[in-house]
């Protein structure tokens, strides 16, 4: 009764079925690899480029201050700091800084008390 006995080991057939399934996958494997590494070479490229074209347009701008800038004096001068150049006014401080995650429920609900608080200054 061989016939219920399991033979062990591998056939020659399945060796070789097995080892041709993994010599694809090492291929394929390998050539998303290199697809990868190509991909982050030329995002590096890139960002080093971008950076000296800034650089490049900076260096080129007559105006490179913006607290030297004539139009955003004028609008400290007449909005953000009225009479004069106060760059570190309420005003600005609140409309110029940006809030970012938990900051901004907050942030908003204090604009809200404010402009409701210039309501009734108004009213009165």
């Amino acid at each position: 009764m061989n016939i219920f006995i399991e033979k062990t080991g591998m056939t020659r057939r399945q060796f070789l079925k097995g080892s041709g399934m993994l010599a694809v996958a090492v291929i394929v494997s390998g050539v998303f690899a290199k697809i990868g590494i190509d991909a982050f070479a030329a995002g590096d490229d890139y960002i080093a480029q971008r950076a000296a074209g800034l650089y490049t347009l900076d260096e080129k701008m007559a105006l490179r201050k913006s607290h030297q800038n004539p139009e955003i004096v004028e609008i400290y001068r007449e909005f953000l700091s009225p009479g004069e150049e106060k760059y570190l006014s309420e005003k600005a401080h609140h409309l110029l800084h940006t809030k970012y995650g938990k900051d901004i429920p907050t942030f908003i609900e204090e604009l809200k008390g404010r402009h409701q608080g210039e309501d009734n200054h108004e009213a009165a």
